[in-house]
């Protein structure tokens, strides 16, 4: 049985502590952070600090009296022991604004800590690629909350079931002025001609660690707004987040992509963090 840990007591996970009157739940009104740990560390730790004090300044949210992400990420890495997870492991740090109704003001904030362990084969490159399509039911805004990993999930979640539907690995999302945005659970990028490309965040993307750290550490990808047809015209085509690091796509729609220079980069940039 696993624990959790909620506002810094550890709980087993059967055990109820989210209220009803929970703002996350009742309004999305939250964020959340997906990290990896591997052997007892935070991998990317200061790209999700980062992350973190920019989501907190975005939606004016304060930590609790003498708490900081230090202090958080100690109970992350204790709470991994406590699971037996503490060499490879999925984390997720939600944050909620209060409890009550949209104009209470009892807005302190909590916070729950989620560890699972993770399969070390997830470090390896993908090399039978995933396979994606279109989703356009729902289009992201391009605001500056956009890129906050909000508790308002709901894109997402529509957008995962529609890949079960229709037996995709991933599906591609499109923001209001229907360029493409990001996917379900990704962040993306293309290779045309050798040169790597994502859309910016004023595209309405996630703020991804992944994607941060690739564009610091790689230092030419240019961040320039996708169409659709950019992707049907592509050489390469690869998906990043904070767990799988890199993942090759294989094919969107009827396109098919080889993944020689992604696979490069995968033995370039994330096997190093390992």
């Amino acid at each position: 049985m696993r624990n959790i840990c909620y506002n810094g007591i550890y709980y087993n996970e059967q055990e109820p502590v989210l209220k009803a009157a929970n703002k996350s739940y009742r309004y999305g009104d939250g964020f959340f952070e997906t990290m990896k740990i591997w052997k007892g560390k935070i991998l990317l730790a200061s790209y999700h600090k980062k992350r973190i004090a920019k989501s907190m300044a975005r939606l004016k949210f304060l930590l609790p009296a003498g708490m900081d992400t230090d202090t958080l990420f100690t109970q992350i890495t204790a709470l991994c022991a406590q699971n037996n997870c503490l060499e490879a492991a999925r984390v997720r740090l939600s944050f909620s604004n209060g409890e009550g109704s949209l104009f209470d003001s009892n807005n302190q904030l909590h916070y729950l800590i989620e560890a699972w362990p993770l399969d070390e084969r997830i470090n390896r490159p993908n090399e039978n690629g995933l396979t994606t399509g279109l989703f356009a039911a729902i289009k992201k805004s391009c605001d500056e909350f956009a890129a906050i990993k909000s508790a308002s999930a709901l894109i997402y979640s529509v957008a995962a079931r529609y890949c079960m539907e229709h037996n995709w690995d991933d599906c591609i999302l499109l923001n209001q002025e229907n360029h493409v945005c990001e996917s379900s659970i990704a962040n993306i990028f293309w290779i045309k001609e050798n040169r790597i490309f994502t859309p910016p965040l004023t595209e309405g993307c996630v703020e991804g660690v992944m994607r941060a750290y690739l564009i610091d550490t790689i230092g030419t990808v240019r961040e320039i707004p996708c169409l659709q047809k950019d992707l049907q015209e592509a050489d390469e085509v690869f998906l990043t987040n904070a767990i799988r690091g890199i993942s090759t796509v294989k094919t969107f729609g009827n396109r098919n992509y080889s993944n020689t220079i992604v696979t490069e980069l995968f033995r370039e940039y994330i096997q190093p963090l390992y």
